[in-house]
């Protein structure tokens, strides 16, 4: 078995050192899933959007042809 050894000012700058990064990258994990759930809110938003203007398009397109181009 290992011998236990006291702790010297290296090994707590190091333990230091991991506790601060392992912090800032829960703390990216922490921003990213806030950005994933602000997507997810309106996302659907945007889709409806996006079949709305669609929509109109095609809409738009069937009242030209039916009066501008109802002779040919």
């Amino acid at each position: 078995m290992e011998e236990t050894r006291a702790m010297n000012a290296d090994d707590i700058d190091e333990i230091r050192a991991n506790i601060s990064k392992t912090m800032a990258e829960t703390m990216k994990i922490g921003a990213e899933t806030a950005k994933i759930q602000a997507e997810s809110r309106y996302y659907p938003v945007v889709a409806f959007g996006a079949i709305i203007v669609s929509a109109v398009g095609a809409a738009t397109a069937i009242i030209v042809k039916l009066f501008f181009y109802a002779d040919s």
